[in-house]
Order: C-alpha cells, then sequence, then structure tokens
C-alpha cells in the first residue's frame, strides 16, 4: 500500500500542473468574493475528476479486471515501470512542443456569480478528464493491484487530493495575503500560461524515471 500510494502520488504532481485549471482559478481569484468563488470552483473540480475516476474504477474495474489474468507481483511491477516511461514519454513530448503548447497570457474570461464558478469547474474537469491519461493510467494500476476496495478507493481520493493541490494553494494565497495575494496571483498566472511546459515536462520526467526505477528494484 505504502509503495503504491507512493506510484500514485508521482503521476498525480505532474498531472496536478494543469494550466488550464490554474489560470481559471486565478481569474477567479481576481474578481468579487474570490475566497468563495474559487473554493467552489476547487470542490467542483475535485467532486468532477473523483466521480469519474470512481465511475470507471467501479463501473469498469470488475470488466477490466475478468479480461486479465490474475497479475502476479511481477506482472504488477511490470505495469508500474510501462506506466514510468509513458509518464517520461509524455514529458519529453511536451518538451520537443514546449513553445506550441504555451498560451499567451490574458486569454482566460473571468465568470461573473458563483453558479457559474461551480459550472466552471465541473466543466473544465470534466474536458480535462476526457483526455487524462496520467489519472487513466493510475487507475488502471490501482485496479490491477491487490489492495482492498476502501484502500483503491482511497487512492483515488489521494491522487484528486494532490491534483487540486495548486487550486488549494491559490485559495490560501487570496485567503491569507488579501489585496497582495492578487497582486501576486496575476503574474503568477501569465508565467503558468507561458511557461507551464518548461516546469511540467522536467517533473514528469523525474516522476517517470522514478517510478520507473522503483518498479526495476522491485522486480530485482
Amino acid at each position: 500500500m505504502p509503495a503504491l500510494a507512493l506510484a500514485v502520488i508521482a503521476i498525480a504532481l505532474p498531472d496536478s500542473l494543469n494550466p488550464s485549471l490554474i489560470v481559471a482559478a486565478v481569474y477567479l481569484a481576481l474578481g468579487d468574493r474570490p475566497v468563495r468563488r474559487t473554493v467552489l470552483f476547487t470542490i467542483a473540480t475535485f467532486a468532477v475528476t473523483l466521480a469519474g475516476g470512481l465511475a470507471i474504477a467501479l463501473g469498469l474495474g470488475d470488466l477490466i479486471l475478468s479480461l486479465l489474468p490474475k497479475l502476479s507481483h511481477t506482472a504488477k511491477w511490470d505495469v508500474a515501470i510501462v506506466v514510468g516511461v509513458v509518464v517520461m514519454c509524455g514529458g519529453a513530448v511536451i518538451w520537443w512542443r514546449r513553445e506550441a503548447l504555451a498560451a499567451d497570457p490574458g486569454t482566460t474570461h473571468e465568470p461573473s456569480s458563483h453558479g457559474s464558478a461551480l459550472l466552471m469547474g465541473a466543466g473544465i474537469a470534466g474536458v480535462e478528464l476526457l483526455t487524462a491519461f496520467p489519472y487513466f493510467a493510475a487507475i488502471a494500476m490501482v485496479l490491477g493491484s491487490s489492495v482492498a476496495a476502501p484502500s483503491k478507493v482511497f487512492l483515488l481520493v489521494l491522487y484528486n487530493l494532490i491534483y487540486v493541490i495548486p487550486l488549494i494553494a491559490i485559495v490560501v494565497v487570496r485567503a491569507v495575503m488579501g489585496e497582495n495575494g492578487a497582486e501576486l496571483l496575476v503574474p503568477v498566472s501569465n508565467w503558468i500560461q507561458t511557461r507551464w511546459p518548461i516546469v511540467v515536462a522536467p517533473v514528469a520526467g523525474v516522476a517517470g524515471a522514478a517510478l520507473t526505477a522503483y518498479g526495476i528494484v522491485q522486480l530485482a
């Protein structure tokens, strides 16, 4: 269980540096009632992503596992190694395409109400879920493990908590620092939009390499 939790965290960390979610949260944090609206956005993001993961795990998990043989100790760590290599390759692609992937600052529009903050969080999270390949890899790894069902749910919750850490950080900065926090978040938002690939790519590479190395050690 601890080893599996570390593997889940290693996959979730680079996935949490999501420019769409972070920039949207920053814009909410710069408007009226910033803390409340950013909290609602974070809750909606967490809830939709977790619900999607649980739907995949609980709704399709039995079907997936029925199509696979019972995974041995070797096979489980083979899966971990493959996931690690995929994450590293993803980091390499992001680095290669870093200039094309970077966005111009100031392209996200600010919603105007609490309801729209919830809908915005749910909408962006839903769209991101459709292409959340690191999340799918983590779900597959959790489903293929031998831990009990409550532990599998815990691991999915853990993944999603890591996933929204940047959003929680935005809430904390705005709540604690007030208007000074707003002044801090503007350049941070602009920097993330234009520079996120050079952050995500190395983090993904290191996380993937660590997961791959750990899987190899377990097989040795």
